[in-house]
């Protein structure tokens, strides 16, 4: 049952991630192509609507991420006690830069009406996220790499 949870727990913050970075790429780069065609009222109203319905997504996916990203940091926490130096600064980047692009999200989909700089808002939480998965790519390579160096190697009996 526990590496069902681990699996599932692994699957489901790599789908919000990609929840949260594709919803952030499609608003920042795609629709403002789409919306171009359109005048300016109908564009802000179909803008609008588009943002009501992605809210929902992206909360669900930070929820989501909090939630496994704690558990996952629960089942690591050992592996990163074994080299500190280098993998809690590691980690310490990943969570400060999905802090940081949570907040962006939060304060760029709040409110009514759009933000005058919204799109600057996507592009910099775009980049936000875009950092945060590297420092998750990275601290991956590190603890693995460490765990392999604390490990006792196999002998084989012939």
């Amino acid at each position: 049952m526990e590496i069902g949870l681990i699996i599932l727990s692994r699957w489901l913050h790599l789908l919000s991630a990609a929840v949260a970075v594709g919803g952030f790429f499609f608003a920042w780069l795609v629709l403002p192509a789409g919306l171009a065609i359109l005048q300016p009222a109908d564009r802000e109203a179909v803008l609008l609507q588009t943002r009501r319905r992605f809210k929902p997504f992206v909360h669900s996916a930070i929820l989501l991420l909090i939630i496994t990203g704690i558990y996952n940091t629960m089942l690591n926490w050992g592996k990163y006690k074994l080299n500190p130096p280098l993998l809690h600064p590691i980690w310490g980047t990943h969570v400060l830069l999905a802090v940081a692009a949570f907040c962006v999200a939060f304060y760029v989909l709040a409110g009514r009406s759009l933000r005058t700089n919204h799109r600057l808002l996507m592009a910099i939480n775009l980049t936000l996220l875009i950092a945060a998965i590297a420092a998750a790519s990275t601290l991956k390579w590190a603890r693995e790499k460490t765990v392999a160096e604390h490990s006792t190697p196999i002998v084989e009996m012939r």
